[in-house]
Parts: C-alpha cells; structure tokens; sequence
C-alpha cells in the first residue's frame, strides 16, 4: 500500500491512510532481476467490474508517481481525460543501464572522458523496452482491465527513452510524453534520426508531446531545430506538439506541470462542451464519443455521471420521455451501476410507472451489495418506499 501520510509516527485511533495506490513486484526474465511497480486504480475500480481503462506508464515513480496519480485522479473528475490505470516504473536499479539507448564508443562527456568511462552500464533502452512489451505490459493488461491504450511519460533521460521508443519501435505505445528529453545523447542522434522516422511512421494515430524550459541551454535550441524540421515534414501518422515554460520552474520540478500539460494535448477535447451537455442532446453527446473513439482507436463509453446529469436535467423540467431515454441509455452502457439503475427508477417513478421503477431499484440494491456500495442504505430505502406505494394502490 502506498500512503500520501508520510513519517514514522503511528494511526491514532480513528485515523486511516490516504492511499494512492499499491505496491507490486514482477520478475523480470529479461533484465534478470525483480522490478518494483507503483500501482494507482480510478477511484470506481472495484464498484465497475465491466469498465476498462487506459494505462499510463510513467518513468521514474520513485519522485512521480503519486503526483502523476493524483493529477490523472483531479483531470478525471473535471472530465478532461478518461480515468486512467497509472502504472509507476522506478527506475533507482540502473537508470543509466535502462533508460538510455546505445552510443558510440568514441562518445565524450563535456568534460572530454569518454562516456563508457562515466556510465559503464549505459545504452541499454532496448533492453529494457523489451522488459515493458514482453514482460510489463502483458503483465499489467493480465491482471487490470486495460484499454488498448498505452501512454508514455518520461523525463530527462526518460524522455531520452520515450523519443527512442516512438522513433525505433513507435508501436509500443500509443502516446509519448516527453519531457526536456536529453537528445544531446550519442551527439544529438535523435535530431539526425527523429524527423526521418516519424515521417515513415507506419503505426497510425501516434501522439507526442514535447515540453522543455525555455532557459534550459543549449537543449531547447536542439528541440526547436527538431520540432522546426517536423512541422516541414509533416508526418501523417503522428499528432504532436512542443511547448516551452517561462517562468520560476527548473529541470528538477518541469515534470509536474509538463505532465498536465502533455495529458491536456493528448486528450483535448475529451470534455464534452458545457453547452452541449445542457441541451441534452442524446444523439449529439453519442456523436460527441463517437469521435473520441475514431481518435483513439478504442470504444469510448460515454461517462456515467455525464448521461446522469442529462437524464436529472430533463426530469427537472418534467420531459419525462427525454428522461427515461437518457437513463435508460445509461443502463444500457453501464449495465453493473446501482446508480444508474436507481436513477431510471426515479425517472420511471415520476411517470407513474411504478412495478418497472421498483425493478430498477430492486437491481440496484443487488448490485450496490455484491460491490459494497456505500449508496446501498438509499437504494434500499427508495425500494421500500416504492414497495409501500404499490401496496397502497387499490386491487383492480
């Protein structure tokens, strides 16, 4: 179990942890050693057994795990990307071994040694790409209900790694995050390198996000010369962009907010305008996930709470057909939900049509106990309720 309460000091009676997520170890064949993850599950996990999530991979977890899993946690609930499984990979065994591709053996630091002389154990990325798409990822999407959508962040020599994995094995994942990536590696390789390949990319619908600090010299001159040479190629099979902070930040705090900023790009327009919620326009919202699925190459379920405000909203204003439609749809798509059973009831109830009303909540009940739902008390007193005004009604 992994703990936001940090320190030695004993619970006090009455306290709990804030977790964010667990601890897990994997076996990996192919580095010969045992891995320690960092494991973080949307907030509704266990009480949606059919749902399946994205799963964003992020390096270095020792330092950004837990504030990656609370802004993925924040991003979902205000709607602005889908609730992702966030998987931590430290990277404290051998970061140099991991994280960096091959280099020339006649290759020099600033200082003018050689760099097999300052990192021995360097250049072995592929080595551990193969540790994520062989052992990791089978791994995490056996165990977790995944979408078959990766994302990748990585910074400084994690951001070195997602650059080489999109430009040498782009397949691996569908979304790149990197952040000031250190592509001065092996002489700036990556420039040489990088434009070429993306404009050959043959896996569709890659997505890259490239963030740096502007004061960082001379490596945002190497990323403006890169990003200036994609925009003249012009790949057809990737969707990037590159921005640069101004501001108080450093190298050591850019990931934070290039993170935000890298999941905002990758998931614009994953929000469903306010404007058109408010119409509750059921054929129009449909329209609206339909694209979003087109774009990421999967089935975007439309959210539960969304269509739930939908079908209230109608209700409120006593379109009772609208409603019903709109809950009704929502039953359809998340069939498992207490919630959206007990929320048709309402509906269904106010147009009189109690015995079906009671169904619904009878459902409810059932499925708030086998998931432990805290909102099983309500479920059970609106199924009491409705089982008294039926009993009231005169015989026929």
């Amino acid at each position: 179990m992994l703990s936001v309460l940090h320190g030695s000091a004993a619970l006090a009676a009455g306290e709990t942890p804030i977790v964010v997520g667990t601890r897990i170890t994997l076996t990996s064949k192919v580095l010969g050693e045992e891995r320690p993850l960092m494991i973080h599950l949307p907030g509704g996990y266990e009480a949606a057994p059919t749902e399946r999530y994205p799963v964003l991979y992020v390096l270095d977890a020792e330092t950004h795990f837990v504030h990656v899993a609370g802004m993925v946690e924040f991003l979902a609930r205000t709607r602005h990307l889908p609730e992702l499984i966030v998987v931590g990979v430290p990277n404290t065994t051998d970061r140099d071994r991991d994280l960096t591709p091959p280099f020339s053996k006649t290759e020099r630091v600033d200082d003018g040694r050689l760099l097999s002389e300052v990192a021995p154990t360097a250049g072995h990325a592929d080595t551990f790409l193969r540790f994520f798409t062989e052992e990791l990822a089978p791994a995490v999407e056996a165990r977790y209900r995944t979408q078959p959508y990766r994302i990748l962040v990585g910074h400084s020599f994690g951001g070195l790694f997602a650059m080489h994995v999109l430009t040498h094995k782009p397949e691996s994942f569908n979304a790149y995050v990197a952040i000031s990536p250190s592509i001065q590696w092996n002489s700036s390789e990556l420039l040489r390198t990088a434009p070429e390949a993306f404009t050959r990319l043959a896996a569709p619908g890659r997505a890259l996000y490239l963030y740096e600090d502007a004061e960082e010299t001379p490596n945002v001159a190497r990323l403006r010369t890169l990003t200036q040479e994609l925009r003249r190629r012009k790949s057809a099979n990737l969707t990037w962009r590159y921005d640069e902070l101004r501001g108080q930040d450093d190298h050591a705090s850019l990931p934070h907010i290039g993170t935000y900023e890298g999941l905002r790009f990758l998931f614009n327009g994953w929000k469903v305008p306010e404007k058109l919620q408010l119409t509750g326009d059921l054929a129009r919202l449909e329209a609206h996930y339909a694209g979003l699925s087109k774009r990421v190459g999967y089935p975007v379920v439309p959210q539960e709470l969304l269509f739930n405000q939908v079908g209230y909203h109608h209700l409120k204003g006593k379109r009772l057909p609208q409603a019903i439609a709109a809950f009704e749809r929502n039953v359809s798509l998340h069939p498992d939900s207490g919630n959206a059973h007990d929320s048709l009831a309402d509906a269904l109830e106010a147009a009189g049509r109690l015995q079906e009303a009671l169904t619904h909540c009878e459902r409810a009940v059932s499925l708030a106990r086998e998931h432990r739902d805290p909102d099983l008390p309500h479920y059970q007193k609106h199924a009491d309720a409705l089982r008294a005004r039926l009993a009231a009604q005169p015989a026929p």
